[in-house]
């Protein structure tokens, strides 16, 4: 087994052992988030065509597509963060 931190413990490298928000695999994982969010929020558009062109009625085609477009945004939301995408305050 590793070495166990402490609970109490907050200095640097407890938090840094801790954190997992700058390491190499989460800015890959990020990077692969967003490139499958990108791909959920292009594709339902295709594929409602496609859908559409089976004999589904278009409602449901166009539910589907709308579900998937939303579950693209949230990933992205998830992935970029959303203290990126707040509005930075200027000083006045």
């Amino acid at each position: 087994m590793g070495k166990m931190l402490e609970p109490f413990n907050t200095g640097r490298f407890a938090m840094s052992a801790v954190r997992f928000g700058e390491s190499d695999l989460a800015k890959i994982l990020r990077g692969v988030l967003v490139i499958v969010a990108a791909a959920l929020m292009i594709l339902p558009a295709y594929l409602n065509y496609e859908i559409w062109k089976t004999g589904f009625n278009p409602v449901v085609s166009m539910a589907i597509s709308l579900q998937l477009f939303a579950i693209g945004i949230v990933i992205f939301i998830l992935a970029v963060g959303k203290e990126r995408l707040a509005p930075k305050s200027q000083p006045q």
